[in-house]
């Protein structure tokens, strides 16, 4: 099996998360808005369900393996879910103005969300659909953590004196983003170089935190664009996570049926 140290790395994360999220969310999270709390504890669940997994294959647990991989069917459509409803609440901010650092960055930020959702979503699929595959199984879930990374990265270099605000001036913040962006690209490219001929996913990982960091710059800043998001603040927030959720779940069906084992029908000719 790869990456028999994957789940301490993966664990490394919340420590990592809580230095970052600690100001806008920890710190307050008696009266942090719902949302929030959706989107930090199905996220929380996934990465440690990631570690499990890990740990459990690892160590020789292959039954306790087979046993709770399936749960992240019910898992995955609550991670896309709580996900949406971050997207909606960074509009509803953003749309009210309620502090220059969402008028500044919540239409590009955006983007990193709306093409990381789109990356995981693909990489659960063909980890399901080639379950039996150890390779790509493995690796197109642990990469489903890269688009993870900018979050908790672009808010931690925030922390840095030369990028920090200073009395409510966020200009800096875009260039830590960006570094974040950066550094998740080349973490990506590093892990599919490593992995040789498997290293497809974590290739692919790479090539959309790319991606999402050049329509961050540009998509994310054009005035129709702006409009656009600003009318997403108008969108039931319960529906679309249903939809959301309701997605989660097609996907996961789709990915199960196909990766079963092909039927053989007894007395079916050669062709």
């Amino acid at each position: 099996m790869p990456y028999r140290r994957a789940h301490w790395w993966l664990l490394a994360l919340f420590p990592l998360a809580g230095l970052a999220f600690w100001r806008s969310y920890l710190s307050q999270v008696a009266t942090a808005p719902m949302e929030f709390h959706a989107h930090g504890v199905t996220a929380s669940l996934w990465i440690v369900m990631l570690a499990f997994q890990s740990w459990s294959i690892h160590s020789g647990r292959r039954e306790l393996h087979r046993t709770v991989g399936p749960l992240s069917l019910a898992l995955f459509p609550l991670f896309l879910a709580g996900g949406s409803t971050i997207f909606i609440g960074m509009a509803q901010r953003y749309a009210a103005a309620l502090s220059p650092f969402y008028t500044l960055y919540a239409p590009r930020l955006a983007w990193l969300d709306i093409v990381g959702v789109g990356g995981i979503a693909y990489f659960y699929f063909e980890a399901i659909r080639q379950r039996r595959k150890v390779h790509p199984h493995s690796r197109y879930l642990l990469a489903t953590v890269i688009f993870l990374l900018p979050p908790i990265l672009g808010r931690l270099m925030g922390s840095l004196p030369m990028l920090a605000p200073i009395d409510g001036d966020f200009t800096k913040l875009g260039i830590g983003f960006q570094i974040a962006n950066a550094i998740t690209a080349l973490i990506a490219f590093g892990l599919a170089v490593q992995s040789g001929k498997h290293g497809r996913p974590f290739f692919l990982a790479g090539i959309l935190t790319v991606i999402a960091a050049m329509l961050y710059q540009t998509v994310g800043g054009m005035t129709w664009w702006k409009a656009v998001y600003a009318s997403a603040a108008a969108w039931p927030a319960a529906p679309f996570a249903l939809v959301a959720g309701l997605s989660g779940v097609a996907i996961g069906y789709c990915a199960w049926v196909a990766g079963r084992r092909p039927v053989a029908v007894d007395g079916a000719l050669a062709a």
